[in-house]
């Protein structure tokens, strides 16, 4: 008699053993994704702030946030205008992680600039200008910039009333 290999009870044990792990490990995996998906998302439009201002040219590097369609332009406004015109480069398309959205921006016009020292090219509405996203889970966080260019990621715990 061979007596290499498994046997069918121990291969049953196996699979039932795995089936318990996936069964404990899958919830709380889909219970993850949400927040992951709006971090990695606030992540993303953060290095791409920062991008656009180490961006060092006779141009202004502007970010335009199209909130109804959750995503972003960043490129290099040759024309002075503010407005993605035909012949100017495009640095970034950000779109954001499924089930994450724009919730909205303080930024005038949902637009911002840098110039080539980094400081904001457009005028800020208050002392610090942010971007808000939120996903289905309720969680909120965003990207903030203040008078001197400085970025930093913020987050709400009382549903984008307070940020800190």
């Amino acid at each position: 008699m061979n007596k290499k290999g498994f046997t069918l009870i121990e291969i049953i044990v196996t699979l039932a053993i795995l089936g318990i792990i996936s069964a404990i490990a899958i919830p709380s995996y889909f219970s993850w994704l949400p927040k992951y998906r709006l971090q990695t998302s606030v992540r993303h439009i953060y290095d791409d702030l920062n991008m656009a201002k180490s961006v060092r040219s006779n141009t202004v590097a502007v970010v335009i946030f199209n909130i109804p369609n959750d995503n972003y332009t960043i490129f290099l406004d040759t024309s002075g205008n503010g407005l993605l015109d035909g012949g100017e480069t495009v640095l970034s398309n950000g779109i954001l992680a499924d089930g994450v959205d724009v919730t909205s921006s303080t930024f005038s016009s949902n637009t911002l600039g840098f110039n080539n020292r980094g400081m904001p090219a457009t005028t800020l509405n208050g002392q610090n200008d942010s971007v808000f996203l939120t996903n289905a889970s309720g969680l909120f966080m965003g990207v903030r910039v203040n008078i001197a260019g400085g970025l930093s990621i913020i987050q709400s715990s009382d549903g984008g009333t307070t940020w800190s």
